[in-house]
């Protein structure tokens, strides 16, 4: 720790113990996490309403709607595939690949909505995929990467 940062830590352990933060505005109440501190404040109502009527930023419902969308092609391959036909696992492979194929353009449109590079969505490698459903366990393939 650098000396600033002990002598930091010292100021802050002796106010401690001579009871300054002991009776503070809101002790004991939840943080109000509601308010997005990087918000225009001219904008702020208008984004308050929104959120306490369901709704969000229009780049945050279309990576719901991908996230969604990615689990819902990952488990119908995942049954086709554990269904033990081969005839049925090859077509649901190539629908598969098309769902992909579509998720991934989503996903470019998407990262082009993004207000920052750190909110993008990598896209979906196919063969990663279809390597994790064919493994016993269906490891999803962001975990498998440990990401």
């Amino acid at each position: 720790m650098s000396l600033f940062g002990k002598s930091a830590d010292e100021i802050i352990k002796r106010a401690i113990q001579d009871g300054a933060f002991d009776n503070l505005p809101g002790k004991g109440q939840p943080l109000k996490l509601d308010e997005n501190p990087h918000e225009k404040e001219e904008w702020r109502t208008a984004y308050s309403m929104l959120r306490s009527n369901g709704y969000s930023l229009p780049w945050l419902e279309l990576r719901k709607e991908i996230e969604e969308a990615v689990d819902r092609a990952r488990s119908d391959a995942r049954s086709a595939r554990e269904s033990g036909n081969d005839e049925f696992w090859n077509r649901q492979k190539s629908l598969f690949q098309q769902r992909i194929e579509a998720l991934n353009k989503r996903i470019f449109q998407y990262n082009l909505q993004a207000p920052s590079p750190v909110f993008h969505r990598q896209p979906l490698d196919l063969t990663r995929e279809l390597e994790a459903i064919q493994n016993r366990d269906g490891a999803n393939p962001m975990q498998a990467e440990g990401r």
